[in-house]
């Protein structure tokens, strides 16, 4: 395998240590909404920002903005240039929505690059109300609200607060959350072994009641049944003619 298929690898798995949906889920207690971007008979218009989640914030960090459209070459280009400096001592990598999983491939790749970061993880919700106004008449005003995951990583070069529940030291390959990746890991390993069982009972041949031998000699003893009843009736019949 190639290294770059190996870096993809190891970054999937890295992103899997996150449960971004589970974390969200059990933090703000709601579920990440669909943005529409066309709607029939209706025009977008202004957006109106209700809550926006405090991203991570340390004096003369860097601040990365990630959004979808983001190239990650150009992105950690800058970044790693930047961060090379010795004066500056953090960066903090942010986005939304569908950026989360580019957010943290940048992140991840510059802790590979650059060894003994340590790494606060912050995520929430950006909730937003779209305006959509009708095209035609007789058709009222529509409020759409919309809930927006995003992550803020915070890496530095010193010491962070070890008493932070998502605090992860250099070179720590613990997951953030083990609890959730254990019972996930455990539930998959025995729907692994069901599947594996029902293949192993599919591809065993069926077996008879006997083998060759025992049908073969079973036979016989039912034809030397039925020809000594033949030979019984026979010997009847004869008696009594006589």
């Amino acid at each position: 395998m190639r290294s770059e298929d190996n870096i993809i690898e190891w970054i999937r798995q890295r992103q899997a240590c996150y449960r971004i949906n589970s974390i969200q889920d059990s933090i703000l207690k709601v579920q990440p909404t669909t943005r529409p971007e066309k709607m029939d008979n209706y025009t977008k218009g202004e957006s109106v920002t209700i809550f926006d989640p405090p991203s991570l914030h340390m004096e003369g960090a860097i601040e990365m903005k990630v959004t979808n459209a983001s190239k990650i070459r150009n992105v950690m280009g800058y970044a790693m240039s930047t961060f090379g400096n010795s004066n500056v001592r953090h960066v903090i990598w942010n986005g939304s929505g569908n950026a989360i999983s580019k957010t943290i491939s940048c992140a991840e790749i510059m802790k590979r690059k650059i060894k003994g970061l340590h790494q606060i993880t912050q995520v929430g919700f950006l909730r937003v109300e779209d305006f959509w106004e009708p095209t035609v008449e007789g058709l009222d005003r529509l409020k759409v609200n919309t809930n927006i995951p995003t992550i803020s990583i915070l890496l530095s070069k010193d010491p962070l607060d070890t008493s932070h529940p998502s605090y992860q030291a250099p070179g720590s390959t613990e997951l953030v959350w083990p609890d959730q990746m254990k019972t996930k890991k455990d539930n998959s390993q025995r729907k692994m072994a069901a599947i594996r069982d029902l293949k192993n009972a599919a591809s065993k041949p069926k077996r008879s009641r006997g083998n060759g031998k025992d049908s073969f000699k079973s036979k016989k003893k039912t034809d030397k049944l039925q020809s000594g009843t033949e030979l019984k009736k026979s010997e009847a019949t004869c008696n009594s003619m006589e």
